[in-house]
């Protein structure tokens, strides 16, 4: 079966995942921090805390003389969440990493991405009036791995650091619950780094794109950095809204109010992702999953079938949506 090669590698990553389960217990797990000096006390080193939770998401279609039609497929998806947080009086640091990566495979296809992100945050704090802080918050994200034009797996149209997205954010933050927060920053940089030349010389991901002369050839090279200036806005709401069911949502927006194009300075891009978990038990859980995004300065092609072949004929910004349902072994720490 062509999906062999992803069925190995889902079944390494299984016997991993198991084996970590396995060996890892609340009566086992020794601590990383140092052994306390004579300056050091308990309270000190309880001012961190560290969690986190990895899943493993399947989804398996299997069809043998199937009237109806269609083709046997098989996707996995590997998902880790890890938190340090900091708390000292009105201070306050809280980091994230957030990184997921899934293929898919069918009879017909070759292995394709379903999911490809490196997602890593940083926040500052200073309690200012109850719930109201000072806040200075950073974000990265960008991927693992190439993204292709599929059905051609030759073109690559993404791939590490191109897209990388570095947005920082000086604000208020408002917490009125554990459950939700608020951050809003008048003043925040968002820098898009397409460090794939031929990429940026596409002008890919709204960097300026190369200069050609009559004939195609470069003359200036496309830039692989592109600054703007704006306002952001980010909302978080994580809860368990009904037994054994957990939201995690997180909203971004942010508005380049600098625009070069003056048309272009009141769209604002969306960033909008939803977990909403279903668990079953400590280890087995069901999770769908919905990405949103909007982004301006993404180009999206639009495709028509001329004499037989799929043909793009433009490209302009479009709304993006990502939705999947899977059972998933899952492990918290």
């Amino acid at each position: 079966m062509k999906h062999s090669k992803l069925l190995s590698i889902i079944s390494s990553i299984l016997f991993i995942f198991t084996l970590f389960n396995s060996n890892i217990t609340a009566s086992n797990i020794k601590p990383i921090l140092p052994p306390l000096s004579k300056n050091q006390n308990n309270d000190s080193i309880k001012k961190w805390t560290v969690n986190g939770l990895s899943s493993l998401t399947f989804n398996q279609l299997s069809l043998t003389n199937w009237a109806a039609g269609g083709e046997s497929s098989l996707a996995g998806k590997l998902f880790i969440n890890l938190n340090a947080n900091y708390v000292n009086g009105k201070f306050s640091n809280q980091n994230a990493a957030i990184l997921a990566y899934g293929l898919i495979s069918s009879e017909q296809n070759k292995t394709q991405k379903t999911d490809d992100k490196i997602d890593l945050s940083s926040s500052f704090n200073y309690v200012a009036y109850k719930n109201w802080s000072y806040s200075a918050l950073a974000q990265l994200k960008t991927q693992f791995a190439n993204g292709f034009k599929y059905p051609d797996d030759t073109t690559v149209i993404s791939t590490f650091f191109a897209p990388a997205y570095l947005t920082i954010s000086l604000g208020m933050n408002y917490t009125p619950t554990k459950s939700l927060s608020l951050f809003f920053a008048p003043a925040a940089g968002r820098f898009t780094f397409v460090l794939n030349q031929t990429l940026a010389d596409n002008g890919a991901f709204g960097v300026k794109k190369a200069k050609l002369d009559d004939n195609g050839n470069v003359l200036v090279r496309g830039k692989n950095l592109l600054g703007e200036l704006g306002i952001n806005f980010v909302l978080k709401y994580n809860e368990e809204i009904f037994k054994n069911i957990q939201i995690n949502s997180i909203l971004n927006l942010f508005n380049n109010y600098l625009d070069d194009n003056e048309n272009n300075r009141w769209n604002i891009d969306v960033d909008w992702e939803t977990n909403l978990n279903f668990v079953v038990n400590k280890y087995i859980s069901a999770i769908l999953y919905w990405h949103l995004i909007y982004d301006h300065d993404v180009k999206i092609p639009t495709y028509e079938i001329i004499d037989g072949k799929k043909t793009e004929i433009k490209r302009s910004p479009k709304l993006q949506f990502k939705e999947s349902l899977g059972i998933s072994l899952t492990y918290k720490f």
